[in-house]
């Protein structure tokens, strides 16, 4: 009887515990792996997936697209850098909140602290007598993520009066007004992202480098060049204040550490904000700017599950799932502080003197932006948070947002000053060149050769045609008029004689072609005698003119090869495409039997401005663009914030297209890949024709070439 009753009461027991395991809440952290180092995630998210586990692994593309996964309930919680918790208070921060924070000293109560340091001998007595002063800084070009331009450029941006001459772009503005302000300086480090424009910088003010050890390169194999230099420049006699962290400051002059000094710390003091002047070992209230810890944010309805959660995994057992997701969460032995009350974002930010407030600090007034027109309700998602992401990196000019439907309208919108910027594929370059009067500013650029636009000359197999030449007299399948495969072969005719016209180039290629369905052309000559209706031109765009060659229509279609790639082989399921073979179709080669039988190569897509904008703005927009993409890039300098090109909210080529490596001139672009066929030199030397652009495409043209993705 009473075995039966200890039996009974083990299985209820067992059932409750079931049931509490059934019952217990599993929470979502949201990971970055593609840009981290140690591969935290293929580590460790397994090891969460283990039974009783508490937590789950999200992988987000980049820490802000983790927090958007955060305030739209795909995760549950993630650490963030203090900049991402900026630029995230601006983007649907009501939905989280701050629950703990990670720090290296658990007593500190900021990750860093940064401050001027002067030599007493100098007699800066008043902020008025930093004028005339000889100045060492830190420079720029760091590799790590925890000094920004803003902290860089905050000391100036409150001492020096700002100019902001409408003949030059802002950062030079800065450089002009430190120059006029201070005797001399050690700025060592890239002044501007490109090389060119770097040199001349240098060379207009140089006194910005005179203090350097090597001023003449003014580089970043400076000796007084990254975080400790300023104070060798400072205790070397060359300097009289010097902008360094705080922790630095300590160790260099021993003031707490028990490291041996470099110097003796009487002959230098702390420059305060308003003034004062404060012996080295007392700078509470003599700090310019503190940044805050890295901290957890969480949706608001679990923070307190969250903060319980992440307060316990100190005690970790190893190897348990407790001890993986520590791992997740903190590295080289942090601690995990909980916050004495869960706060806002901005909340937990201002509890930092100085951060947010150096924010607040304009560039110029009036203030310059450059303005984006965006093309979808994604476009402009992405381009605001990259707006944000950028600002609190201290990017400037700041980004600003314009809405648009279409590629046309953004280029209108550029044409007419509403916008600064639109991003074009290549389809639409021309067009944007001759009907709009745009220009590119940079091109996109991947090594990758499928990521490239390569149109060829698709035939079917075994009908006799070799060559070029044997297309006279044939029928021809084009996406759209105006596009690469028309201007590509408008050009390759010309070259090459076989035009008996010269203009209009619809006439001259009418008689080339026996007949053809180029849709866009207001024409009703034989250029448009195979298409379908207007209406519902099923022929238009690349899987469209892929379609007008595979029926039987036309004899050849200028198109990728990768249209046929996704078109053949069981790879579609569109019914038209259902029982063709890659093998029934080949490219022509220009060149006997080369293997790279393409007509035209063109970039993935290009930054266009206006054609009439004045040289000071081309820089400055040039430059904010080659800025941004070194901070969000492939080859980023602040690994996993966000990512200019990739997906974004599961949408691929949203803004830039996934595959670009970087953005570049063509001149740069010649030096990576030779430029034989390449459309963008071909659109350069085409010359202009009288033939009349159509007024606009029309709209289901719009629409069956966006489809497509080669049209935006």
């Amino acid at each position: 009887m009473m075995a039966g009753r200890r039996a009974f009461w083990r299985l209820a027991v067992l059932l409750l515990a079931l049931a509490a395991a059934r019952g217990q809440e599993t929470y979502r952290i949201c990971v970055v792996e593609k840009f981290n180092s140690t591969k935290k995630a293929s580590t460790y998210c397994t090891v969460l997936d283990e039974k009783g586990s508490q937590a789950s692994c999200v992988l987000g593309q980049s820490r802000l697209d983790c927090f958007r996964k955060i305030t739209k309930n795909k995760a549950d919680f993630a650490v963030f850098p203090a900049e991402d918790i900026l630029a995230a208070s601006h983007y649907g921060s009501d939905e989280v909140a701050v629950t703990n924070n990670i720090r290296v000293f658990s007593k500190q109560p900021f990750q860093m602290q940064v401050a001027a340091v002067v030599r007493k001998a100098a007699n800066i007595t008043y902020m008025s007598d930093l004028r005339g002063q000889k100045f060492c800084h830190p420079g720029y070009g760091y590799s790590t993520d925890d000094w920004t331009q803003v902290m860089a450029q905050l000391f100036e941006q409150e001492v020096v009066p700002q100019r902001c001459e409408q003949a030059l772009t802002v950062a030079e503005n800065r450089l002009k007004s430190s120059s006029e302000f201070f005797k001399s300086a050690c700025k060592a480090g890239p002044w501007a992202p490109d090389q060119a424009v770097d040199r001349r910088l240098k060379e207009r003010y140089h006194n910005l480098c005179a203090l350097c050890d090597d001023p003449d390169a003014c580089a970043t194999t400076d000796k007084y060049w990254e975080r400790r230099g300023p104070l060798f420049c400072l205790t070397d006699g060359v300097g009289d204040v010097a902008w360094a962290r705080l922790d630095d400051i300590d160790l260099h002059f021993g003031i707490s550490s028990h490291v041996e000094p470099v110097t003796a710390a009487k002959d230098f003091s702390l420059l305060c904000p308003d003034g004062r002047q404060e012996p080295l070992d007392t700078p509470q209230h003599c700090t310019w700017m503190s940044r805050p810890w890295p901290a957890v944010v969480a949706r608001k309805k679990v923070t307190q599950s969250i903060q319980k959660l992440i307060s316990s995994l100190q005690d970790a057992k190893p190897h348990s799932w407790q001890w993986a997701l520590l791992h997740l969460v903190e590295s080289f032995n942090q601690d995990i502080v909980p916050l004495d009350k869960i706060m806002p974002l901005e909340d937990y930010l201002h509890q930092a003197p100085g951060f947010l407030k150096a924010y607040s600090l304009p560039a110029c007034r009036p203030p310059r932006t450059v303005r984006v027109c965006t093309r979808s309700n994604v476009e402009a998602a992405k381009c605001r948070m990259l707006a944000q992401a950028a600002q609190a990196l201290g990017v400037w000019p700041d980004l600003a947002c314009v809405p648009g439907v279409s590629a046309e309208e953004c280029a209108l919108s550029v044409q007419e000053g509403n916008a600064d910027v639109t991003v074009t594929l290549p389809q639409w370059q021309h067009v944007a060149r001759r009907k709009y009067k745009l220009k590119p500013l940079l091109f996109e650029f991947s090594p990758d050769t499928s990521a490239l636009y390569e149109v060829a000359a698709v035939v079917k197999a075994g009908k006799g045609i070799r060559n070029i030449q044997d297309l006279k007299g044939k029928k021809a399948c084009f996406p759209s008029y105006d596009g690469v495969g028309w201007n590509t072969m408008v050009s390759l005719l010309k070259n090459n004689g076989l035009l008996t016209k010269s203009c209009p180039f619809s006439a001259a290629l009418g008689e080339f072609f026996s007949e053809a369905c180029v849709p866009g052309l207001n024409a009703t000559s034989n250029m448009n005698s195979l298409c379908p209706s207007e209406i519902n031109n099923t022929f238009a765009g690349e899987a469209g003119a892929f379609k007008c060659l595979a029926s039987g229509k036309g004899d050849v279609a200028f198109i990728s090869m990768n249209t046929v790639k996704k078109y053949t082989d069981g790879n579609s399921k569109e019914a038209w495409a259902k029982d063709l073979k890659s093998a029934e179709f080949r490219p022509l080669c220009t060149n006997g039997s080369s293997p790279a039988c393409f007509l035209s190569w063109a970039t993935p897509g290009q930054v266009m401005v206006y054609s009439n904008i004045s040289s000071t703005r081309h820089e400055e927009i040039y430059l904010t663009f080659l800025t941004l993409q070194d901070y969000f890039g492939k080859k980023m300098k602040t690994p996993g914030m966000f990512q200019l090109f990739s997906a974004f909210d599961n949408y691929s080529n949203v803004l830039f297209q996934d595959r670009t490596e970087r953005l570049d001139t063509l001149a740069g672009l010649q030096r990576e890949k030779p430029l034989r066929h390449n459309y963008e030199r071909m659109l350069e030397a085409l010359a202009p024709c009288s033939g009349a652009l159509p007024s606009s495409l029309p709209a289901a043209l719009v629409a069956a070439l966006a489809a497509t993705r080669l049209f935006r």
